[in-house]
């Protein structure tokens, strides 16, 4: 289902109230082409993009969290593997593997995009309307043009994130909400905007693969003892907020925008069906908290003022 509006084809106007076809609740609606045939994963597309597969393992994972958190004192001592140089080693390993990772992501994400819409002004006369033709179409879009490829593979890196719960619980620490929320709700997050192949989830990919490169280095430098100046570590908090603040609004500003079709020969809305806009909804609510979660643990690590139960000492909380 693709909404339209008709706009003067001599009008520069691409701001217009979305259609209400696409605030319906989304069922019924087909899976999107997966990533290109023989890719990492391909295969297993269908069965990844089961609602039941994100759910049950967020649900699964907050609730070990919570019985381990439980069980839990100040006198708790880090489990005997925990305290050794192998140990040590393989966190060095994790944190460096999901640095480069993030970074192979953050280029080739952005590449991907630039490659697109410059593709897409070549092809047409309308400067403004084309590029948002390349962040928006489903067919020629980014979609097909690398964002069902590295937007699916991050979609699975945010299971393989919870091993940073696990370095945390092993040295006998709590996990925090912030941390457990943040983890639980990335994973459910970035199902709905690849299930629904959300044209806004380019933003959670590309900001937070950027974020996550300089936050796992810094967490690399960490486990090789190397010491980093406290305002680096400021700086990473900051950041992880204004991802959250900036990378909402402009999912958001989506449904607002309509670009030209030519097959149509009119303007089409960005979002065009209910799982996009739904996608879009979740992720905005889930950012909301988030960024008050991190907020209060910005206040709590750097001012010293304590409003609640923020999260570990480190810039995106999640390992000391």
């Amino acid at each position: 289902m693709v909404s339209t509006r008709v706009i003067p084809n001599n009008s520069s106007a691409l701001l217009s109230p979305p259609p209400l076809v696409i605030f319906k609740f989304p069922v019924g609606l087909d899976l999107p082409q997966g990533p290109p045939e023989g890719s990492l994963f391909a295969s297993s597309f269908n069965f990844l993009m089961d609602i039941r597969v994100p759910v049950t393992i967020a649900t699964l994972y907050a609730t070990v969290v919570h019985v381990l958190n439980r069980s839990r004192g100040p006198g708790t001592h880090p489990a005997r593997f925990a305290r050794t140089t192998l140990f040590r080693y393989l966190v060095v390993a994790h944190n460096l593997f999901l640095c480069v990772y993030s970074a192979w992501t953050c280029v080739g994400m952005t590449a991907s995009i630039a490659r697109t819409i410059i593709e897409t002004s070549r092809a047409s006369s309308r400067g403004s309307s084309s590029f948002w033709r390349g962040l928006c179409a489903l067919n020629g879009g980014i979609w097909d043009n690398g964002l069902s490829y590295y937007g699916f593979l991050f979609y699975l890196s945010k299971f393989y994130e919870v091993i940073d719960t696990a370095i945390i619980l092993a040295k006998g620490k709590k996990s925090s909400v912030l941390q457990t929320y943040h983890h639980a709700g990335a994973m459910l997050s970035m199902w709905a905007g690849i299930r629904f192949a959300s044209p806004p989830i380019w933003i959670f990919v590309v900001f937070n693969s950027l974020i996550h490169t300089l936050m796992y280095f810094y967490y690399t430098l960490s486990g090789l003892h190397i010491k980093v100046p406290k305002a680096v570590k400021r700086a990473l908090t900051t950041a992880q907020i204004c991802q959250f603040v900036i990378g909402g609004s402009l999912a958001v500003a989506h449904f607002f925008v309509y670009y030209f079709d030519p097959a149509q020969g009119e303007y089409t809305s960005c979002l065009s069906n209910p799982g996009q806009t739904f996608a879009v909804f979740f992720n905005v609510l889930y950012l909301a908290p988030l960024t008050y979660l991190f907020v209060g643990f910005w206040i709590e690590s750097y001012l010293g003022r304590k409003i609640g139960s923020a999260g570990e000492k480190a810039p995106g909380a999640k390992q000391t």
